[in-house]
Order: structure tokens, then C-alpha cells, then sequence
């Protein structure tokens, strides 16, 4: 049900500075400068990492930080996906605070039933995630982390619902910059590659809490003295439990189709878990730097939902639309960019940077690179059917793409191994994609010529590398020169939204 018709009250005359939004234009520009930054440190900590670690011990850590980013959102039960939905309107009727206060309950309980049970059964858990029972050390660790990360994004997507972009890219600023230098520190350090990892993971899932601390302490000073409207408990669940039930499945699906193929390594690999872990490890170099692009479209992605969400409670259906499809245009392109430098780069990284050790990940750099574009347009375009209550739609596209990964990945595992994880992962990130624009189509948000062109660039990344750069210099071209991927008032748009960047710094 659309929030439109919600009756505004007098938070609505006398707005809390706590929510008074940023642009989301400026808001943007703000995180991203964050985010490149914040991104180009986490490239250098991949690639040390992959430096500092034998595949063995980097296959342990990816499958434990697959794992932990999948469990956190599950073990909130998917309500904090609720935020950007719901703050807004409960902000409006004046009962943001019992809303808040009821889903941190049942979010603190949910998290530490969870990380109680890695705890009692540590054998269990290692056997499932390592195909190795005897780390139980790492299963202590884990169970750790994952109460400190599900506390870390519970408060950013708080944090991002009230339209707060730079505490949110603080946030994420503090917590990547600290990964960085302390899992560096403790590899040259601690003799435990995995171990010393998981330690940084968990102390950086600290630091980036404290500015949300920070905030959130103003903003309950700042309306302390504001009246608290009466929330029937039944009618806020009523509302919220089918939209958390698809969020929530919609996170574990999601979180599901990244996992999925270096899942069926470890268990469908026939040579035991050191070489599974092995080929886990050497899949993870060839997908640590792409990931970074994952990484920002899902900041982009919660980034933008709630300006999706206030679009559509104002009954501005156009205005929804075309933030969708911009942010999704801008960030393939940019993502091309960056990758076609990484194309050229690729030799140089693996080869030099890496000494050598991971010719399978440098082997499939390139296809890696062209699922991780085509996963982050799919992140983005969920969006307006979130926002337009059609999530299960979401849903339904994700779980066609996991089905179809799984069964690839059944079929060619066996016989191709590392390549047919990722043939597999590819093809059902295809399939969920186009899924997603097809549904995006149906409900009032149609990709414009401009989404399906940009859809189709990332193909450039299988051409050798001299002919990829000539083809994305191709593209910009036909971006300056003609109409066919923004078209001339868009144009008109981005030159005004440059002049008033410049403006604002000047």
C-alpha cells in the first residue's frame, strides 16, 4: 500500500533536523568520493591479502565472509529492510520511537539465538562452511563478528532510512579503512592467516558502529521533547511482517546466489577440503577486485531507496523512474570504466603484484569482472519494486537466477571445476537480471533504450583487451554525440547538475 495517502501531523510542519534529508544528488557526490577511496583501499587490502595468504588459508576467509554477510541480515529476521520503507511514514504519524524500539528487540534476540548456536555447535558449522570440523577457533570468531556486523548494518540502514548520506559513508568510510590497516597488521603479525582476518573483520565492524553512536545520541537529544503518538502493536506488525517476510527472503536468496558456487566447491570438489579450500581461494583473487562494484552498487542501492520511496509517497511515479533508471545508466558506465582499466591492469596485478600464485583467478578476471556488472545493475533495479510493495517480484527473479546458478553449477562443477562455477554464477545472474527489468516493465518502471545499452556493454570485457577500450571509447562516443543513452533534456540535466557541483565547492 502506497504511503500517499498517509495523513501528515504536525512532525510533518516541524520536521526534525535529525531528518532533515540531503539532496540525493549531492548526497551522491558526498559518498562517492568516500566510496572511491574507501573502495581503492579495499582493492590494495584484496590484493594484500591474496599476497600474505596461501589459497588455503584466503579460500577459509572467503567462505567465512560469504557466510557471515549472508547470516547478519537472516538473523535480523530481514525488519531492518523495513527502514526505508517504513521511518518515513511512522516519522510522519509521530511514532518513530516505539517503531524503532520494538524492532531492536526482536532484532537483538533473533542475532544472538543465531551466534548462540555457532557457539554451542562449532564442529557442525565448520564442517558446513570448510568442509573442516577441526576449526572451531574460526567458528568462536565468527559467532563474534556476526553480533558485531548484524549491530553495524541494522544501524546504517537506520541511519541510511533517515536520509543521513555522509554519517552512512562515514560509517562505511571508518569501517573499510580499519579493515584495511588492521587485517594488514595482523597478518604481518599473528601466524594464522584466517584467524588474523577475521579478528580485523570484527574489530573494523566496531569502529564503523561508533559514528552511528555518535548521531543517533543527537538525534535523541534533539527530539527529546517531541510527542510520541500511540502505535498499535498489531497494526505495525500487520504492516510491516509480509513486506520483512519478501525482504528477508529476498536478502537470503540474494545472499544465497553469491554463495552458492564456492558452497558447491568446497562439498562437489572430489580431491578433499585443502584443495576445494584451494580452489576457493584461487576463485576469490579473480573476484576481489569486481566485488568492489558489488559492494558500491549495494551502497548506491540503499543509498537511493529511501528518495525511490519519497518519490512514490508523494505520488511523483515519473520522478521514481527516473532515478532508477539514471543511477543505473551512471553507475554501468562508470563500472566499465573502471573496468576496462582493470582488464588492461589484469596481467600486471596477478603476475607481479601476486607473484604468480593465482593463475586460475587471473584465468577467469575477465568473466568475473562481467557477472560482478551485471550483478550490480540487478541489485539497483530492485528497487522500485520494493518501494511500488511488488518485492515478492523481486524475489521471484532472484530465486529463478539461484535455481538456474545451482543447476549449472551441479552440472559443471564436476567436470570443469573452477570454470563451471563460473559459467554457472554468470548465466544465472543473466537470467536474474533481465527477470528484474521484465518486472521493472510491468509496473510502471520501464528500462529506457539507454539501460538496455548499457546492459548490453559490459560484453566488451570478453574481447581482448586492445579491442574492449576501443569499444567503451566507441560507447562514450555515442553518449556525447547522440541521444540514444540520455537523451537531450537529460543532457540539459547533467550540465546543470555539474554547474551547481562546481557552485557548491567553489
Amino acid at each position: 500500500m502506497s504511503t500517499s495517502t498517509t495523513k501528515p501531523v504536525l512532525a510533518v510542519a516541524k520536521p526534525m533536523r535529525a531528518l532533515s534529508s540531503e539532496s540525493l544528488a549531492m548526497g551522491l557526490v558526498f559518498a562517492l568520493t568516500l566510496t572511491v577511496v574507501q573502495r581503492a583501499l579495499g582493492g590494495v587490502r584484496g590484493l594484500m591479502f591474496c599476497r600474505m595468504m596461501s589459497d588455503q588459508e584466503l579460500g577459509q576467509w572467503s567462505m567465512l565472509q560469504s557466510v557471515l554477510l549472508a547470516l547478519a541480515p537472516l538473523a535480523v529476521l530481514g525488519l531492518p529492510g523495513c527502514f526505508g520503507k517504513f521511518v518515513e511514514h511512522y516519522h510522519r504519524e509521530g511514532q518513530l520511537r516505539p517503531f524503532l524500539r520494538r524492532i531492536s528487540v526482536l532484532c537483538a534476540l533473533a542475532t544472538l539465538v543465531v551466534a548462540a548456536s555457532i557457539v554451542l555447535f562449532p564442529r557442525f558449522f565448520g564442517d558446513q562452511i570448510l568442509g573442516d570440523a577441526s576449526q572451531v577457533v574460526l567458528m568462536y570468531y565468527m559467532a563474534a563478528t556476526l553480533v558485531c556486523l548484524s549491530v553495524l548494518n541494522f544501524l546504517t540502514t537506520l541511519v541510511e532510512s533517515m536520509r543521513q548520506i555522509r554519517v552512512v559513508s562515514i560509517m562505511r568510510f571508518v569501517s573499510g579503512v580499519g579493515f584495511t590497516f588492521l587485517g594488514i597488521g595482523l597478518l604481518y603479525w599473528l601466524p594464522n592467516g584466517s584467524q588474523s582476518v577475521a579478528i580485523a573483520f570484527l574489530l573494523s565492524c566496531v569502529l564503523g558502529i561508533l559514528p552511528a553512536i555518535w548521531y543517533l545520541k543527537r538525534w535523541q537529544i534533539e527530539t527529546h521533547s517531541e510527542s510520541v503518538t500511540h502505535l498499535p502493536n498489531f497494526e505495525m506488525w500487520a504492516r510491516l511482517a509480509p513486506y520483512a517476510f519478501w525482504w528477508w527472503l529476498s536478502n537470503m536468496i540474494h545472499n544465497l546466489f553469491e554463495f552458492a558456487d564456492r558452497y558447491m566447491l568446497i562439498h562437489w570438489t572430489r580431491e578433499g577440503h585443502e584443495v576445494a579450500q584451494a580452489v576457493v581461494g584461487q576463485y576469490h583473487s579473480g573476484r576481489v577486485i569486481p566485488l568492489l562494484m558489488v559492494g558500491v552498487a549495494a551502497m548506491l542501492s540503499g543509498l537511493l531507496l529511501p528518495y525511490v520511496a519519497k518519490s512514490w509517497a508523494d505520488g511523483n511515479i515519473a520522478k521514481a523512474r527516473a532515478q532508477l533508471n539514471w543511477t543505473i545508466k551512471f553507475s554501468a558506465i562508470g563500472m566499465m570504466a573502471a573496468n576496462v582499466l582493470l582488464l588492461l591492469a589484469g596481467p600486471f596485478v596477478f603476475n607481479v603484484l601476486l607473484d604468480g600464485k593465482y593463475n586460475g583467478g587471473l584465468a577467469v578476471f575477465p568473466i568475473t569482472m562481467l557477472y560482478c556488472t551485471w550483478f550490480s545493475m540487478a541489485t539497483l533495479s530492485q528497487d522500485f519494486l520494493w518501494v511500488s510493495e511488488k518485492g515478492k517480484l523481486a524475489v521471484g527473479a532472484l530465486g529463478t537466477g539461484l535455481l538456474t546458478n545451482i543447476v549449472l553449477n551441479a552440472l559443471l562443477i564436476p567436470h570443469y571445476g573452477l570454470w563451471g562455477a563460473v559459467i554457472g554464477t554468470t548465466i544465472g545472474t543473466v537470467a536474474t537480471l533481465l527477470l528484474l527489468f521484465v518486472a521493472n516493465a510491468r509496473h510502471a518502471c520501464p528500462p529506457d533504450i539507454g539501460c538496455w545499452a548499457a546492459v548490453l556493454l559490459p560484453l566488451i570485457l570478453l574481447l581482448p583487451s586492445t579491442f574492449a577500450v576501443i569499444a567503451f571509447a566507441a560507447f562514450v562516443a555515442l553518449v556525447i554525440c547522440t541521444n540514444v543513452v540520455f537523451d537531450r533534456e537529460e543532457k540539459s540535466q547533467i550540465v546543470d547538475f555539474a554547474k551547481g557541483i562546481g557552485h557548491k565547492f567553489s
